[in-house]
């Protein structure tokens, strides 16, 4: 049976994508995609293409299938999606971030997730700090992974 989407990649395609294999920079989706354009251009059979790029046979053809239709652009790259934006403003984070870093209330020895919770003035829930510290790899519960002021101990 005769594929329905050829690729046929004209010289300053291939190079481009050649230069993006190469450079081995960038999202790996987007590394993938170039590989089974490349390997499409070469006229290898999607389960071919699919072992070499280590993924499903039908990957190679939806990739295929959006650079015949829509072109170089929208076969590597995923259109941006719609969705509710963030919650959390930038200098919100970084009121938390700055709080986590201080020392504790009187009383305690460390932060928890609820005391940064209660003192943080910004109205942040519970799973929204705690995402602002996963995302900053802190966790002011163990101390050696905050930095703390020694100019007052």
């Amino acid at each position: 049976m005769k594929k329905l989407h050829v690729v046929s990649l004209p010289e300053k395609e291939r190079e481009f994508l050649q230069t993006l294999v190469r450079s081995g920079t960038g999202k790996v989706q987007v590394f993938r995609r170039a590989q089974i354009l490349l390997k499409a251009d070469e006229g290898l059979k999607d389960t071919e293409i699919a072992k070499h790029a280590l993924c499903n046979w039908r990957s190679v053809a939806e990739v295929r299938m959006r650079y015949c239709t829509q072109g170089l652009e929208r076969a590597l790259y995923d259109i941006k999606r719609s969705g509710r934006p963030a919650t959390v403003q930038e200098d919100t984070k970084a009121k938390l971030i700055a709080l986590a870093c201080t020392d504790p209330p009187e009383g305690y020895s460390h932060w928890t997730l609820d005391l940064l919770v209660e003192h943080s003035k910004d109205g942040m829930g519970r799973t929204n700090v705690w995402r602002v510290l996963k995302a900053n790899e802190l966790k002011p519960w163990r101390e050696k992974n905050v930095v703390h002021s020694k100019a007052h101990s």
